[in-house]
């Protein structure tokens, strides 16, 4: 007899964790209304599995208005997992170091699905301060985003493209589908992508995609990031992409090693 795929599959635990997701920087406090409706829960099923968490300390309730926000076992399960990913401290010497050599700001992304997760970040004093995302949907608003999507695949550039709204978030933001694949083209060809103040006012950036060598395909992507007021897009291609080509080598081979 046959047995069912998903029969070591647990859907409690997987709902448990939904209602966890719900909480970032942007959602910092979610009511138990808010949170059936988002999950799709019904509400008395979200009171026990929120119960729960709260008992356990992963959500806390205010006891003035009754909303609830992430809880000190959150925190310790997420400081946890950040110390232990072991591709963190790998990257974390290697971008240190580029940034003493060249004092540059670099940002560093894991591919999941079609998104970009940030995993680590060195700020040069002279960035203008912007809050980055740890989840990044918007690709083709980023260098890093147009890095990683000039290798996708045709079919998954097509998803990609289909189900992902493009907003224009400054003057520059490239949205029309026809120039965007035209500059992917250029940037798979050139090896590196541009981001020319396309996702925030006064920062240029390039970026180059991370790759895992065992199986060719595209895992992450780096940046270096500059201020728009002290330097020209040309300046950085023409000075920095060896430093960010040969950052992105070692960083591969961070990711390569870690797949083994």
């Amino acid at each position: 007899m046959a047995q069912n795929k998903d029969q070591y599959f647990s859907k409690t635990l997987e709902k448990g964790l939904t209602i966890l997701k719900l909480f970032d920087r942007d959602h910092s406090r979610r009511s138990l209304a808010e949170i059936a409706k988002v999950t799709g829960i019904n509400k008395t099923s979200a009171y026990r599995f929120v119960n729960t968490l709260v008992e356990l300390g992963y959500l806390t309730k205010s006891k003035r208005n009754k909303s609830l926000k992430l809880g000190p076992r959150a925190f310790v399960l997420g400081h946890n997992f950040v110390n232990s990913f072991d591709l963190l401290q790998g990257f974390k010497p290697v971008i240190d170091n580029t940034f003493m050599q060249h004092n540059i700001t670099i940002d560093s992304a894991l591919l999941y699905d079609q998104t970009l997760i940030s995993i680590y970040r060195k700020e040069a004093p002279n960035i203008i301060y912007f809050r980055l995302p740890m989840i990044m949907s918007d690709l083709y608003a980023r260098a890093m985003g147009k890095a990683v999507l000039a290798h996708f695949s045709d079919e998954d550039l097509t998803r990609f493209l289909a189900h992902i709204p493009r907003k224009r978030l400054t003057p520059h933001t490239v949205i029309d589908r026809d120039e965007l694949v035209r500059e992917l083209k250029l940037t798979r060809d050139r090896g590196y992508a541009v981001n020319n103040e396309e996702y925030v006012l006064g920062l240029i950036c390039i970026g180059v995609p991370l790759m895992n060598y065992n199986t060719n395909t595209v895992a992450g992507a780096v940046s270096l990031d500059f201020p728009s007021s002290e330097y020209s897009l040309k300046t950085l291609e023409r000075s920095y992409t060896g430093v960010l080509t040969k950052l992105a080598s070692e960083l591969s081979q961070i990711i390569t090693a870690a797949e083994m």
